[in-house]
C-alpha cells in the first residue's frame, strides 16, 4: 500500500454515464422549463408569411443621347449599357417606390411587421424578390405590386426620354424648313435682283472644288494647331525631367572566382594526402571538413553584386526623339495647309474668272439652300424613326413570376422551436449537472473515491432505513443487508489470501459514515461462518457497540489496559455463536495514550490467541490519532465511506494520515448506498435485486410473488433445519454447559433478542 499514488484512475464513459443519472433530476427538471420556454414562445409567436416574385433586367437598353447639342439625334436609336444589377436593386429599395407599393396593397408605409428583402442570382441578370408580411395576402400584394410599379416607373421613364427627343426633332425640323425657307427666299431674290438663272455645270463643279479645298484647309488647320499642342506639352516634360539619374547595374561577385579558386587548391592537397595517409587520417579529415566548409560558403556567395552609376537619363532621349517627330509632323501640315491654300486661291480666282462675283455668291447662296433642304430630310426621317420606337419600345424588366399566395407561414416553425429547446435545455442541463459535479466535493461514486485514493472495493452495503434493522442477528437468514456483509467477508478473506490477518481495524473519514454498524455485522457474518471472532470496542471517546448489543459498557477494554481486569473476565458472550465483545470500559481522559501504550499490544496478542480474527471498531481518522495509532499495530485495516456524504478533500486527507502511519489499507467498504432512489449501478445492481424483493412497504406484484418464494423457501428451511437439529441431538452427546453470564447480561441479551431480532419477512 505504500506505493499506491492518488488520483491515478481515468475517467470513462460508464463514468460519465453514471455522473448523467446521478444529476438526471437537474438535466430533466432543467430541459422541462426550457422546454415550456420554447413551447410558450412557438405558441404565443406571431405568424409570418411569405411571398416571393422574380424580375428579368436586360443589361443592355436603348437610351437617348443628348450630349451633342449641335445633332441631337446622332445617338438617339443608338444602344448604350443600361444600369447594372445592383443599380437596378437600390432603385427598388427607395423609400418612394416602397412606399406607393405598401399604399397600392392597403398597408401603412413603414410597417415594422412587413419586411422586404432584395437580392440577385450569381451571374445571371435576374432579380428576386421576398416579402414577410403577418398575412399571406399582404405578402403577395406587396411584392406583385412593387414590381409593377417599378416596371411602370421604368417604362415611364424610358417614354418621357423618347417624348422629348421627339419635341425636339419637331423643334429643330420647325427651324430647319424656316432655314430652308429663308435659303430659298434668298437665293430667288438674289436671282431675281441680278436677273441670273442657275449656275452651269462647270461653275457648280468649281464652287464644289472651293468648298472641298475649305473643308480641307479646316482639317490641316486642326491637324496643325494639335501638333503645336503635343510638342508644347512634351517640352513641358523635358523641361521638368533632370538630365542625369542614378543607374544600379548587376556584376559578377568578384569573391565567387576566389573561393574557387581556393576550392581547388584544397582538392589538389586532398588528393595529394590521400596518396599519402589513409582516409580516416587526421589530415585527410581536416582537409574534407575545410572543403565542405568552402563549399558551403560558396553555395551561400550570391553570384552577382549589385553597382550604381550616374548617367543620362534615358527618358530625356525617348521625349526628344517623339518631339522631333511631333516638329516633322507640324512642318508637313503647315507645308499641306499652305498648299491648300494655294489652290483654294487658285479655285476662287477660277470661279471668279467664270463669272465674276456674282456667279460666286449664286453659288454660295444655292450651297446653302441645298444643306437646308438636306438638314430637313435628315431630320425627318429620324423623328420618323423615333415616332416608330415610340410606339413599339418594349421595357427592358420583365416579370419572370409574380408572388402566389401561401398559406402556411414560414415563421415560427413551432416543430423545430420545440425540437431545439428540448435539444438546449438537455445541453444545459448536461451543463449544470457537469458544473454541479465539479463543484460538488462530496465522493457520489466508487469511482470518485478509487481516483481519489486507488484502493480495491471490499463491499457495497446498502441504506437501510430503519434503526432496528440495520445489525445482523442470528436469525437473519437472507437478504440484502446480510448478502452485502457476505460478500465483503469473502473480499476480506481474498485480500488477505497469501498473508496472516488476524486483526482487522475498521475505521471512517468522519463520524456518521456507518463505520460501527458495518464492524458489527461483519463480525457477525464471520461469526456465522464459523469463525471465533472477538469484537473490540476501540473507540474510547465514544463508544456505541455495548448500545447495539444491548451489553453492559464495562468492565472493557480501559479496565485491561490499567490492569484492573484479565482479558477472559472482561469479554462478553452475544446471542451469536462464536462472537466475544470486548466494549471500551470506562472512557479515559487520554484514549491516544491507552491504545499506543505497550499493554494494547500485549492486550492484542491475547485476543488474537483466543479468536480466529479481533475486530477492532476506533474513531474515524480525521477526528482524532487513535485510528493512526492503532492501524500501525493490526494486520488490515477497512475504510468505510458513505457515498454522498464523505467529502473529496477529507477523504484524501484520511487517506494520507493512514499512510503515514503505514497502515494495511485492505480496501473501501461503500455504505449506506440508496436503492430505491432508481440510482443503482452496476456495482451494486445485485443488492438492489434483494432490497426491491425484501423492503417493507416497496414491493409491487413481482416483487410480492419474489418475497412470496423467498417465505416458502425459507420456511422448509427452517423444518429441515429443526429436523437437523432434534436428530443431532438424539445421536450426539451435548458438551458441558459453558459458564453463564451474569442476571444483567442475560436480561441484555434477552432484550437484544427481543429488540434487534426482526421478522424476516420485514427485513
Amino acid at each position: 500500500m505504500q506505493d499506491e499514488t492518488l488520483g491515478q484512475g481515468e475517467v470513462s464513459l460508464r463514468d460519465y454515464l453514471d455522473l448523467l443519472r446521478r444529476r438526471s433530476a437537474t438535466i430533466l427538471y432543467t430541459a422541462a422549463l426550457v422546454l415550456i420556454v420554447g413551447i410558450i414562445i412557438a405558441l404565443v409567436s406571431r405568424p409570418v408569411y411569405s411571398a416571393s416574385g422574380r424580375l428579368l433586367v436586360t443589361q443592355q437598353n436603348p437610351q437617348l443621347e443628348m450630349n451633342d447639342l449641335r445633332n441631337p439625334f446622332a445617338g438617339a436609336l443608338t444602344t448604350s449599357a443600361g444600369h447594372n444589377i445592383e443599380t437596378q436593386i437600390q432603385v427598388l429599395t427607395t423609400s418612394e417606390l416602397m412606399g406607393d407599393a405598401y399604399k397600392a396593397s392597403g398597408q401603412m408605409p413603414g410597417d415594422p411587421r412587413i419586411n422586404v428583402s432584395i437580392s440577385s442570382e450569381k451571374d445571371i441578370d435576374i432579380i428576386n424578390i421576398t416579402t414577410e408580411a403577418p398575412t399571406a395576402t399582404a405578402a403577395a400584394d406587396v411584392t406583385n405590386n412593387l414590381m409593377n410599379l417599378y416596371i411602370k416607373q421604368e417604362s415611364d421613364r424610358r417614354n418621357k426620354d423618347l417624348d422629348t427627343a421627339i419635341q425636339f426633332a419637331e423643334d429643330q425640323l420647325k427651324e430647319a424648313n424656316a432655314a430652308w425657307a429663308r435659303a430659298a427666299s434668298e437665293l430667288k431674290k438674289f436671282q431675281d435682283n441680278n436677273q441670273v438663272t442657275d449656275l452651269d455645270k462647270a461653275a457648280t463643279a468649281q464652287y464644289q472644288l472651293v468648298s472641298d479645298l475649305e473643308t480641307k484647309e479646316h482639317d490641316a488647320q486642326t491637324s496643325l494647331d494639335g501638333a503645336q499642342a503635343q510638342i508644347e506639352t512634351v517640352k513641358k516634360e523635358l523641361a521638368a525631367l533632370p538630365a542625369n539619374v542614378t543607374v544600379t547595374t548587376s556584376a559578377t561577385n568578384p569573391q565567387i572566382a576566389a573561393l574557387k579558386a581556393q576550392l581547388d587548391g584544397l582538392n589538389a592537397d586532398l588528393q595529394s594526402a590521400l596518396a599519402k595517409f589513409r582516409p580516416d587520417h587526421p589530415t585527410v579529415k581536416q582537409l574534407e571538413a575545410r572543403i565542405d566548409s568552402l563549399k558551403a560558403t560558396l553555395a551561400a556567395t550570391p553570384a552577382t553584386v549589385p553597382s550604381q552609376s550616374i548617367g543620362p537619363n534615358p527618358a530625356l532621349g525617348d521625349l526628344q526623339t517623339q518631339l522631333r517627330k511631333l516638329e516633322t509632323d507640324r512642318a508637313g501640315y503647315a507645308a499641306a495647309l499652305a498648299g491648300i491654300r494655294a489652290k483654294k486661291a487658285a479655285a476662287i480666282a477660277q470661279l471668279q474668272k467664270m463669272g465674276g462675283s456674282t456667279q460666286f455668291q449664286q453659288a454660295k447662296l444655292m450651297q446653302d439652300r441645298d444643306l437646308a433642304q438636306e438638314t430637313v430630310k435628315d431630320i425627318q426621317s429620324r423623328l420618323s424613326d423615333m415616332r416608330i420606337r415610340r410606339v413599339a419600345t418594349s421595357s427592358p424588366i420583365t416579370i419572370i413570376s409574380n408572388a402566389a399566395i401561401n398559406p402556411n407561414p414560414v415563421r415560427p416553425k413551432r416543430l423545430l422551436i420545440i425540437l431545439m429547446s428540448l435539444v438546449a435545455g438537455l445541453f444545459l442541463g448536461a451543463c449544470l449537472a457537469l458544473l454541479q459535479e465539479f463543484m460538488d466535493d462530496r465522493v457520489n461514486t466508487p469511482e470518485d473515491a478509487r481516483r481519489l485514493v486507488s484502493i480495491p472495493a471490499l463491499g457495497y452495503i446498502p441504506n437501510i432505513e430503519r434503526e432496528d434493522q440495520r445489525l445482523l442477528t442470528a436469525g437473519s437468514t437472507g437478504g440484502s443487508v446480510l448478502e452485502s456483509y457476505r460478500l465483503l467477508r469473502s473480499n476480506v478473506r481474498f485480500a488477505a489470501v497469501d498473508e496472516s490477518l488476524q486483526s482487522i481495524l475498521v475505521t471512517s473519514t468522519v463520524p456518521g459514515e456507518g463505520k460501527s454498524v458495518t464492524a458489527c455485522n461483519l463480525a457477525v457474518a464471520m461469526a456465522l461462518d464459523g469463525k471465533k471472532v472477538i469484537l473490540v470496542d476501540a473507540d474510547l471517546r465514544r463508544p456505541t457497540i455495548h448500545e447495539k448489543f444491548g451489553l453492559r459498557s464495562t468492565p472493557g477494554l480501559t479496565n485491561v489496559l490499567v490492569g484492573a481486569m484479565d482479558v477472559d473476565d472482561a469479554l462478553q458472550a452475544t446471542n451469536i455463536e462464536n462472537l466475544r465483545l470486548l466494549t471500551s470500559g470506562p472512557i479515559p481522559p487520554n484514549p491516544a495514550e491507552l491504545l499506543n501504550s505497550r499493554a494494547m499490544e500485549q492486550v492484542q496478542e491475547m485476543l488474537k490467541a483466543r479468536s480466529d480474527i479481533v475486530i477492532f471498531d476506533s474513531p474515524p481518522c480525521l477526528s482524532v490519532a487513535d485510528a493512526q495509532v492503532l492501524a500501525a499495530t493490526v494486520d488490515g485495516l477497512i475504510y468505510v465511506i458513505q457515498l454522498g456524504s464523505t467529502k473529496k478533500t477529507a477523504l484524501r486527507h484520511g487517506y494520507e494520515l493512514l499512510r503515514q502511519a503505514h497502515a494495511r489499507i485492505l480496501g473501501v467498504v461503500y455504505n449506506k448506498i440508496p436503492l430505491d432512489g432508481g440510482r443503482s449501478g452496476y456495482y451494486y445492481g445485485y443488492y438492489s435485486y434483494y432490497h426491491k424483493a425484501e423492503l417493507p412497504g416497496k414491493s409491487n406484484g413481482a416483487s410480492n410473488g419474489h418475497s412470496e418464494r423467498i417465505r416458502r423457501r425459507r420456511s422448509e428451511w427452517e423444518e429441515l433445519a429443526a429436523a437437523a437439529k432434534e436428530r443431532s441431538a438424539a445421536l450426539v452427546v451435548r458438551e458441558p454447559a459453558r459458564t453463564q453470564p451474569s442476571a444483567s447480561a442475560e436480561k441484555g441479551v434477552e432484550t437484544n433478542e427481543n429488540v434487534q431480532t426482526p421478522d424476516v419477512d420485514k427485513v
